[in-house]
């Protein structure tokens, strides 16, 4: 059993999975195994996300710690199999690994935080369906020329 945390550039617990700057990787006896650098962590959308969890998986990674996370991504990484636990963000590496601090378990995609920007609009069209392409058939007019009544002389 691999424990993945979520850290900061200064070793403190990250406020957001997408966000973290990488994922430390402990065994059970509290033993860095591996350093996993984000680095889609500027990046808006889910692919990066998608890949981070396929590498946490790949490691053989059961249990993600970090400060919080969307509704979606919880809800992926729940289904993936993970546990997914939160702890106060920018909490230290070193008093997370004292064991002096309280987690919480997600055991729902609802204990995650709501999206900030509308749904899909962070440009990977996550959670938004997809709209059925318009037809144009010769001879049609588009939207933008049906409220036009002349063209140069021409009248539509």
């Amino acid at each position: 059993m691999l424990i993945a945390i979520a850290l900061t550039p200064r070793n403190q617990i990250a406020g957001h999975f997408g966000k973290a700057a990488t994922f430390a990787i402990y065994d059970q006896q509290g033993q860095l195994i591996e350093q996993l650098e984000n680095s889609g962590s500027r990046e808006l959308g889910c692919k990066h996300k998608k890949i981070l969890q396929r590498q946490l998986a790949a490691l053989n990674v059961t249990e993600i710690v970090l400060g919080n996370i969307g509704t979606r991504s919880l809800a992926r990484l729940l289904q993936a199999g993970f546990s997914v636990s939160r702890v106060a963000p920018r909490t230290s590496l070193v008093d997370f690994l004292a064991g002096g601090v309280t987690k919480e378990a997600l055991l729902s995609a609802e204990q995650g935080r709501a999206c900030k920007r509308e749904k899909g609009a962070c440009g990977c069209g996550c959670g938004s369906k997809k709209s059925a392409p318009v037809a144009v058939k010769v001879g049609m007019l588009s939207p933008i020329v049906n409220g036009l009544g002349k063209i140069g002389g021409l009248k539509l």
